[in-house]
């Protein structure tokens, strides 16, 4: 906490890992202290990120008819040693005392942002000091925390709104979307465009957070101004930097699956470069042929024959010879028998077991493998079945309109 505590301006010697790290990844850094954040809330747990706490506490709602609604909200409770130095005002709230208080796990937030935890740390304690350093100067401050909400610095006021979903989604009670609707006090924590607490109310640039730009208010078309140090040059003319923020583990990774990528690409093209020269579409064509048009295996072994009698030299790979050409050829014919072979003991071989007239497919019409011959067969039988149905159905009612006619008679001559 202390060293939030400035009496001079943050200069940019005390800032080297936001001078190493570009600003995407400096909302990289803080998109996974946010979700971390998130989820330590969801346990009902407070987080001290040095500055002050998100806790979830909870509150009530004035609703219609007099009704007080119980509801469960997220805070942000300021430290009192940076409210008192600094002479901030903020809201009076007070973590339950069964609430435990957690400090950030920095070796998680690096493990799912994929940066090395020293530099997740010490990101997070340069980005707090940066925070520190605009309310030393009086400016206004806007620090978004991903998901969770903004934490706006307004002329010495702090407050922060969060977005709806967070509010939804951290109240066990069930009462927070009717509070949202029914009660202006409670449409004042929320995070909406328009009027609301972290609208901008000077003409002084207003400070954005992580993303270290300062914005000037009421002036859209004004450019922005990065806020970040500037890394130095390399001694040899370049920009990069010397040593990576990464976590080894995933730079590892990374190369192995850069090295796989690569290998599956000169793969690929050389594949491709043999496609060229005729030998493969050969092959694949062959095969089509073969599974659109079987034969038998005598007359497959005299095309094989015939075929390699007389090998065409411009058709064929030079790297396969005479005797590969027709071993391989064979394989593919032996192959095409086995899957044959398979589809018949799969889709055929229960039927001989079945008795005549049944099948073991549920429904006809839906088996791709049923001959051609037997699903007009089934297809008869059906419209027979239906016919014989549509005449019994007319003889019924025929039946039953005589029936009717006789009872009508017999009424009329009851009547008279």
């Amino acid at each position: 906490m202390q060293k939030y505590l400035l009496y001079n301006a943050v200069e940019p010697e005390e800032l080297p890992i936001l001078k190493e790290l570009s600003t995407i990844e400096i909302c990289k850094v803080w998109s996974g202290m946010s979700r971390h954040i998130y989820r330590q809330l969801l346990k009902r747990k407070a987080v001290e990120i040095g500055v002050g706490s998100f806790a979830v506490v909870p509150s009530h709602a004035s609703v219609a008819e007099g009704k007080v609604l119980p509801v469960e909200r997220p805070m942000f409770v300021l430290s009192k040693t940076l409210k008192m130095f600094y002479n901030l005002e903020s809201d009076e709230t007070k973590i339950p005392d069964e609430t435990p208080v957690v400090q950030p796990d920095f070796e998680e937030i690096a493990a799912n942002t994929h940066f090395r935890q020293e530099i997740v740390e010490q990101c997070v304690q340069e980005t707090l000091l940066c925070f520190a350093g605009a309310l030393r100067d009086n400016k206004e401050v806007e620090f978004t925390f991903r998901g969770i909400g903004i934490l706006a610095v307004r002329t010495k006021v702090v407050s922060m709104t969060f977005f709806d979903s967070c509010l939804l989604e951290m109240d066990t009670t069930g009462n927070m979307l009717k509070a949202l609707l029914e009660d202006p006090n409670m449409m004042t924590i929320v995070a909406f465009p328009g009027q609301n607490n972290f609208s901008r109310v000077s003409q002084d640039e207003v400070v954005m957070l992580p993303s270290f730009v300062a914005e000037t208010p009421h002036q859209p078309l004004a450019p922005l101004v990065s806020l970040k140090p500037r890394r130095e040059s390399a001694p040899w003319g370049g920009g990069c930097r010397r040593v990576s923020v990464l976590d080894p583990v995933f730079l590892a990774r990374r190369r192995v699956s850069q090295a796989s990528q690569q290998s599956m690409d000169m793969d690929h093209a050389r594949d491709k470069e043999v496609g060229h020269d005729g030998y493969l579409p050969v092959i694949q064509e062959k095969t089509q042929t073969m599974l659109k048009h079987p034969t038998s295996p005598v007359q497959e072994g005299l095309k094989v024959s015939a075929s390699t009698s007389r090998p065409s030299k411009a058709r064929m790979h030079p790297l396969y010879t005479e005797k590969e050409e027709r071993e391989l050829q064979l394989l593919l014919a032996s192959k095409r028998h086995e899957v044959e072979a398979e589809v018949y003991r799969k889709y055929f071989g229960n039927r001989a077991i079945a008795e005549r007239g049944q099948t073991s497919c549920p429904y006809v019409f839906e088996d791709p493998y049923r001959p051609s011959h037997l699903l007009r067969k089934a297809y008869a039988e059906k419209l027979k079945e239906m016919g014989q149905s549509t005449s019994e159905g007319q003889a019924e009612s025929q039946l039953s309109r005589k029936v009717l006619e006789d009872k009508g008679v017999q009424t009329g001559l009851l009547e008279r």
